[in-house]
């Protein structure tokens, strides 16, 4: 074999151990990731089809609490026609949130389905893991929605629905809460709380007119739960005139029991979903 030929074999070698070798302490931490860049949200007109998945990029709001560009996954029925009106499934995940869609608590059905995340720094002063400041998760959730509209605007708000576990029904409770317009009642019909809501936190000033919506709250009977706040919700929404189902579930704790969901899916499409669409 030619010298030339070994000094690169060696060469080639070294490099595949240096590459397999962990960092020294001292060493220059490896390089970061280039920045994910924002699809522009015009550009995703052309990508409107019957079951498509669309990932709306907003590069103008506040990072979410991760830490990553404001965004949400957005998924259209499998038959979409622009000539039909959908409800919007908005689903606002615990903890600290994400931007996934959520059916498991739908009935069989077509729904425009979306997950919205929560802005980076609007938490509860005495508690950072909880959500706090509502009126800038609204304002966060409001343009969200209102750019969806913008590109499907054939949304049936009488029916759409918004729902929450744990920081998300937090934030449901405390956003309805809110006054200014426009008010979440102007974008949902029902709203669902699973262990979540009915808080010293959330619960702040007065909820509003809900005259001809409705209402899921379910709780955890075990160790752990919300029981105490979210069981407070049934009787406070029933009075401001919503349709309201409370419910504990049974051997549960602080979860969206999966022997829950499909009483909540049942209770959509006979009683929430079951009214004439408003025009």
């Amino acid at each position: 074999m030619r010298p030339t030929c070994l000094l690169a074999l060696f060469a080639c070698a070294a490099s595949l151990i240096a590459a397999d070798k962990p960092a020294a302490k001292g060493d220059a931490k490896p390089a970061a990731k280039a920045e994910v860049k924002a699809v522009p949200r015009t550009e995703l007109k052309v990508l409107i089809a019957p079951g498509a998945s669309l990932k709306f990029d907003f590069p103008e709001l506040t990072v979410d609490r991760y830490g990553a560009m404001a965004a949400c996954h957005l998924t259209l029925p499998a038959d979409y026609d622009a000539k039909r009106k959908y409800p919007l499934v908005v689903w606002l995940g615990g903890g600290e949130g994400g931007n996934t869609p959520n059916k498991s608590f739908l009935p069989e059905g077509d729904f425009i389905i979306v997950g919205l995340p929560y802005p980076k720094g609007a938490n509860n002063p005495s508690q950072a893991n909880m959500v706090g400041d509502y009126a800038k998760v609204w304002t966060y959730h409001r343009f969200m929605l209102d750019e969806i509209a913008q590109l499907i605007p054939n949304i049936d708000k009488s029916h759409s629905i918004i729902a929450g576990f744990s920081n998300g029904g937090h934030a449901i409770d405390g956003m309805l809460r809110l006054n200014g317009k426009p008010k979440l009642t102007d974008y949902f019909g029902t709203f669902i709380f699973a262990d979540g809501g009915g808080t010293v936190y959330s619960s702040k000033g007065n909820l509003p007119n809900l005259k001809d919506k409705f209402a899921y709250a379910c709780w955890g009977g075990e160790k752990g739960s919300n029981k105490p706040n979210t069981s407070q919700l049934p009787k406070a929404l029933k009075a401001k005139g919503a349709t309201v189902v409370g419910s504990e579930m049974a051997g549960v704790g602080h979860s969206f029991g999966e022997s829950e969901k499909p009483k909540v899916a049942e209770w959509l499409e006979k009683v929430a979903l079951a009214t004439p669409t408003k025009k």
